[in-house]
């Protein structure tokens, strides 16, 4: 009876020993499965609009739906349609139509406060980038690149646009919270380089721009566009903003002349608006769909929109009526008007100085520079004179 228990426990233990074992390195294999895909999922694709973009691992192409995972060395292209990134450090890229982004390195530990790494390439259209955790522990951990230059991050939002040449303009956007209503108020503006071979630029202020031409060439000397984030969104993936397509010798010609439509708050005037949604509706009939890099559209809708701009301030000195009769061109005085104010400003002995007056107001307003004396009537000028001096 002993010895027919003895043989039963060795064949119960013949049985369950490999079946253990096999359990055993299944369990491992899960384990080593799980770690796998936690280490290769750094991001999620968690907005898509219109056509999905295409994401090149390896070999293979995915299609880059809402929810699908993103990887170290992956490119994602987008043709008619955008879509948004974010990381594992919630760290968000949104890429616009006509776009190429490569994600060159991704290391993230959310139990470090000193680790992580990121480094993506926007090689070709528009995008958007939004701080995480990474940038907040360890700013020189970050890298932006293009074709023509480097960002380095400091904790912000910015825009990057690149077109086919590989020239880069950069925008610094505010970082403001959900349901914001003043940007000053309610927003923060936080700082990047952008670096080429031959220099870089500080951008410390919203909306300060500069523009990269190759990465032998110095970045442009940074300048504030007066542009709603709207306007970015809408109008920078067609083309840089004035000031950054004008070299140094056509900014010092232009300096005098009527101010472009990106000059200007245009969204508050109506008609230039409601023209430019009219010629819109009429060539797309889906905005998300239309093709960014037509070239024609590229060139002139700008171009349409300056002069009608020009021709609705009554700027360029061809009549001695209107808002300003005694406005002339080569002054040097530059004007901003919207549908409360009248803005006039000068730069001159390395300084520029500015004065605003209400649209409705007659007033005469002088502005001495030096030796430099301008003299400019509001309207018809009446008893209301405003003076200014700067030695």
């Amino acid at each position: 009876m002993v010895e027919t228990e003895v043989c039963f426990q060795q064949i119960i233990f013949y049985i369950i020993s490999p079946v253990k074992y096999f359990l055993k390195i299944i369990y491992k294999v899960l384990l080593l499965l799980v770690a796998t895909n936690s280490f290769a999922a750094i991001g999620t694709i968690t907005e898509q609009s219109n056509t999905a973009p295409s994401i090149t691992r390896k070999s293979s192409t995915l299609s880059g739906t809402k929810g699908t995972g993103v990887e170290m060395s992956d490119t994602i292209k987008t043709t008619q349609g955008k879509v948004g990134i974010t990381f594992e450090d919630h760290t968000k890229v949104d890429i616009t139509e006509n776009s190429k982004l490569v994600i060159d390195e991704f290391v993230y530990d959310p139990n470090s406060k000193k680790g992580g790494k990121l480094a993506v390439n926007i090689a070709l259209g528009t995008a958007r980038y939004a701080s995480g955790q990474i940038a907040k522990n360890n700013p020189q951990a970050v890298a932006i690149n293009t074709p023509t230059a480097t960002v380095a991050v400091r904790g912000t939002d910015f825009t990057a646009t690149v077109d086919e040449l590989g020239r880069s303009t950069f925008i610094l956007l505010p970082s403001c919270p959900k349901g914001w209503v003043d940007i000053e108020k309610d927003c923060k503006t936080g700082k990047i380089e952008v670096i080429t071979d031959e220099g870089k630029v500080i951008l410390d202020k919203a909306f300060q721009a500069t523009k990269v031409e190759s990465k032998e060439t110095k970045p442009f000397k940074p300048v504030i566009v007066n542009l709603s984030e709207d306007m970015i969104n809408n109008l920078l993936v067609l083309s840089p903003p004035k000031e950054l397509r004008e070299s140094d010798a056509d900014k010092h010609k232009n300096k005098a002349e009527a101010k472009g439509a990106l000059d200007v708050d245009f969204l508050a005037e109506n008609k230039l608006v409601d023209v430019l949604a009219k010629e819109e509706k009429e060539m797309y009939q889906d905005k998300l769909s239309r093709n960014l890099l037509d070239n024609d559209f590229l060139a002139n809708v700008l171009d349409i929109i300056n002069a009608q701009l020009a021709a609705q301030l009554d700027l360029l000195g061809k009549t001695k009526t209107g808002l300003l009769p005694d406005y002339v061109p080569t002054s040097g005085v530059t004007v901003e008007v919207d549908d409360l104010q009248v803005t006039l400003c000068r730069e001159g002995n390395g300084d520029t100085q500015c004065i605003t007056t209400p649209k409705n107001q007659n007033t005469t307003i002088t502005q001495i520079q030096g030796p430099v004396e301008i003299k400019n009537r509001i309207n018809n000028g009446g008893n209301t004179h405003i003076t200014a001096t700067q030695n």
